[in-house]
């Protein structure tokens, strides 16, 4: 079974991050990228592929504001961005279910503006609205729910609901790939996201006692400058949209 990762992956949500995680830090309700100092835009961007889930996108936000002017090039180390997410005052569910809330305003606002800001990475986006009757893939997301259905309709991707296992609540990838084994019990489950942390947690947990799950790294979205690298030192493939669309034709045949 093919499992697919969202944002970074199948959609480029990173101008829409930006603001709303902006906003959640801030609490200011800007609803355009230009309102922004483009310093700030620029470093929350080349540190973005530390953010797993998003409530942590609140921190390294609050990092960028106050260094963005004296250190607008920097690139965390993995330590330094560790340093930075032990310092939060409040669990990780909570900050992610107030990005949430604040992305569910912006809706509320402007829904066509906040859609807007949203593109699909193509051609593997049209590859799977090819398929949009198949049922042989899934997404795990840390987004949540309502957004990615909101973005999978919008952009004509006609997923079955059930087929989506989202952030809310604070649920892991790890836990929502333990639903997708126990609801389908498939041999192998084929995971590809842009962020190689998460495919290392989902090694490290699923695969304990039997090689289950097969970790592929995106080679577009939100990558570190060494992921390519390092995924490939942990024995991942490192795939470009063209070779995932050649395995999406052997996994989830037309």
């Amino acid at each position: 079974m093919l499992i697919f990762d969202f944002d970074g992956v199948l959609i480029d949500s990173l101008d829409e991050v930006v603001l709303t995680v902006y906003n959640t830090a801030t609490g200011q309700q800007l609803m355009s990228a230009s309102d922004l100092p483009q310093a700030l835009i620029r470093l929350f961007c080349r540190n973005r592929f530390h953010v797993q889930p998003i409530g942590d996108g609140i921190l390294l936000m609050n990092w960028c504001l106050k260094n963005y002017r004296s250190e607008p090039g920097k690139i965390l180390t993995p330590a330094e961005y560790q340093a930075i997410i032990c310092e939060a005052s409040t669990p990780i569910a909570q900050r992610s279910g107030q990005v949430y809330q604040t992305r569910q305003q912006f809706i509320e606002r402007d829904a066509a503006g906040w859609t807007a800001l949203h593109r699909p990475f193509q051609p593997l986006w049209n590859a799977l609205v090819g398929r949009r009757e198949q049922p042989g893939f899934a997404i795990v997301t840390n987004k949540n729910r309502a957004a990615t259905e909101r973005l999978c309709r919008h952009f004509g991707l006609k997923i079955p609901s059930e087929n989506i296992y989202s952030g809310d609540s604070g649920i892991s990838k790890v836990e929502n790939m333990q639903c997708i084994r126990q609801r389908f019990g498939a041999a192998t489950y084929y995971f590809l996201d842009d962020s190689l942390k998460n495919l290392q947690e989902l090694d490290q947990n699923i695969n304990r006692q039997n090689k289950l799950l097969i970790p592929l790294l995106a080679a577009w979205g939100y990558i570190g400058p060494e992921d390519h690298k390092l995924a490939r030192t942990s024995g991942y493939e490192v795939l470009t949209q063209s070779a995932a669309m050649e395995f999406l034709s052997k996994m989830v045949p037309l």
